[in-house]
């Protein structure tokens, strides 16, 4: 699925016929879209769908569709309405908790675009296993010793790393959308960002077992 700045795919709300802003909910008459389940996680949310997002309007979009699509805003309609507010209302916190994180919502962000699951590719950029190994063991001898000092050192460098692959992974991401002439190109981006949502995955789970 290409990359999309749009906010919105244009549907009609089944029950007044006018246009919703997202397909979950409504806008006029409040009504559940009963294609809400069938569509991405970004435009569920009504937010577009490309990696650099405003997380405080992710947060007010998903605190106003929750409020018309929580089962209790559902209670008087037929029992076909109340099982699709409990579907839908799962499905949007779903959503939501893949989008506020950046690493869960590049991964996601990858697989739309066609690119390779965590599970089938475990590459990771050249020589960064080496060094995690090597912070794995000063890890390991810090924490043994207590050494408050190293540790605060390997909490900062971990932070570091962090920060500069999210940044790395903002870059291709925005390559990637302005490449999408070339096919070549595209899945060589795609491949380059598993591989550092991959190295994410091992930085967190370093800084995971910080004390």
């Amino acid at each position: 699925m290409p990359e999309n700045d749009e906010k919105t795919v244009p549907v009609k709300c089944r029950v007044c016929a006018q246009p919703m802003h997202t397909p979950v909910v409504c806008d006029y008459c409040h009504a559940i879209g009963d294609a809400a389940e069938l569509t991405d996680y970004f435009t569920m949310l009504g937010v577009p769908q490309r990696f650099d997002l405003d997380t405080d309007e992710l947060s007010r979009q998903f605190v106003a569709l929750s409020r018309h699509a929580h089962p209790d805003f559902h209670v008087s309609d037929s029992p076909e309405v109340q099982q699709l507010s409990l579907r839908v209302s799962s499905t949007l916190n779903d959503a939501y908790r893949t989008l506020k994180d950046p690493a869960t919502r590049g991964a996601y962000l990858l697989e739309l675009l066609g690119g390779k699951s965590s599970a089938r590719d475990k590459s990771v950029p050249d020589g960064f296993l080496d060094t995690m190994m090597m912070m794995q063991e000063e890890l390991a001898d810090a924490k043994t010793g207590g050494d408050r000092g190293e540790l605060d050192r390997l909490a900062t460098v971990l932070a570091t790393q962090h920060d500069g692959l999210m940044r790395r992974l903002s870059g291709l991401f925005a390559e990637h959308q302005q490449s999408l002439g070339c096919e070549a190109i595209r899945r060589g981006l795609l491949d380059e960002i598993r591989k550092q949502l991959n190295a994410v995955s091992y930085v967190r789970k370093l800084q995971s077992q910080l004390p």
